[in-house]
């Protein structure tokens, strides 16, 4: 606990608690940062506090927060640390939120207050531990918005419905919904108790705290509306570099496989976990350097083949889940690191990898069935569509 406090406009904890602390963890993101925290106190009043974590910038980015918290009617807390990641500053954040639920937002991009506020008033009408809405991506240069890759997923669910009250062990598809922390509430009571938190100096930290909180939660709601809006396209975005933070993915699977079988999730549940992580997995070894790529895809293959069960890839294999996942699962059980280089690096050769995994008898029969009728020719063309942006 290196925090120190810059300046603190919340009333005393004497009083009653706000509906959401905010925890907007800052790092060298100036030229955006008001924007988000606009979008964070807008129409809001006094409902919510707004906890801003600056993660050691260097680029002006604490003097930015500073100014905009004094001009503020929103509660505010200004908080500073020296530079220890993503995962210590929204820790720090957690540390003095006072609000009934926690919210997460990246300091680059932005939020519908309103949706976020009507979500957890729901969820406390509904005795929810953890909230989710939906999101959508902006490109950060020409502004143009896009529906968010799982948003088939969440018509599929909702069917049509304003809001879905379920669990993890009811609604197990919850697992696949995208594992960001920002898109969601935990209520903190819930987080307290079940210990949440985000794994200390890894990047993609958000997939171990999305299966734990899952997994954990009683009750669960879905708000069928758009909540988080995500930015792409801006340079120095983690998501968008090509380097070794790729490999901490190897390590936020591990962890949370490790808590699925810890929490005993059920097998649907495991298998709509592999199938996330085995498209995460993939999106970060199509984003890694050429260099780097091999050793990538044989450390995944060693991680996945280890963490996904038969009973769990089984499941994955014959309930339902789109050919294209059930394939990448089953192509990481089988370590076919020699295939998944070739296709995600674009090459001819992945269809001549794709027929030895079709022959292989040792990779089991719904994958060569999968597989087969999928059409190497429409897997080919289909599976980049299959990854997230970053």
């Amino acid at each position: 606990m290196n925090e120190s406090i810059i300046s603190d406009s919340r009333p005393r904890p004497s009083g009653q608690a706000p509906l959401i602390s905010w925890i907007v963890p800052v790092f060298n993101t100036r030229g955006v940062l008001v924007e988000t925290l606009d979008s964070i106190a807008a129409m809001a009043g006094t409902c919510i506090e707004i906890i801003v974590v600056d993660d050691g910038s260097t680029d002006g980015s604490g003097e930015v927060i500073s100014s905009w918290t004094k001009s503020c009617d929103v509660p505010t807390l200004h908080l500073r640390q020296d530079n220890a990641g993503l995962s210590a500053a929204r820790m720090a954040g957690v540390r003095h939120a006072q609000g009934e639920f926690i919210g997460f937002c990246d300091s680059d991009d932005r939020i519908e207050s309103p949706c976020y506020i009507k979500m957890a008033e729901i969820a406390l009408r509904e005795n929810c531990d953890v909230a989710i809405c939906r999101t959508v991506e902006f490109d950060g240069v020409s502004q143009i918005v896009y529906d968010f890759y799982d948003a088939s997923l969440w018509d599929e669910v909702l069917d049509g419905r304003p809001m879905l009250v379920t669990s993890a062990l009811r609604e197990p598809r919850v697992f696949r919904f995208e594992p960001n922390a920002n898109t969601r509430l935990w209520r903190r009571s819930f987080a307290d108790r079940n210990a949440l938190s985000f794994p200390l100096g890894l990047h993609f930290e958000d997939f171990p705290a999305h299966v734990e909180a899952l997994a954990c939660a009683q009750r669960v709601l879905l708000l069928n509306s758009t909540g988080y809006h995500y930015r792409v396209n801006r340079p120095g975005k983690i998501t968008d570099q090509k380097s070794e933070k790729r490999f901490d993915m190897l390590k936020s699977i591990q962890i949370a496989f490790d808590s699925a079988r810890r929490l005993q999730v059920s097998t649907a549940g495991r298998a709509y976990i592999a199938i996330m992580a085995a498209r995460m997995t993939y999106w970060c070894g199509m984003h890694t350097l050429n260099r780097d790529r091999q050793r990538f895809f044989r450390q995944a293959c060693e991680h996945l083949e280890a963490s996904i069960d038969p009973a769990a890839a089984s499941y994955a294999m014959g309930h339902g889940i789109d050919r294209r996942e059930a394939i990448l699962v089953s192509a990481f059980r089988a370590k076919a690191v020699r295939f998944l280089v070739a296709h995600s690096s674009g090459r001819r050769s992945a269809r001549f990898w794709a027929l030895g995994l079709l022959f292989n008898r040792k990779h089991g029969r719904k994958f060569r069935r999968t597989l087969a009728r999928a059409g190497l020719r429409k897997f080919k063309s289909g599976l980049r569509g299959l990854v997230a942006k970053g």
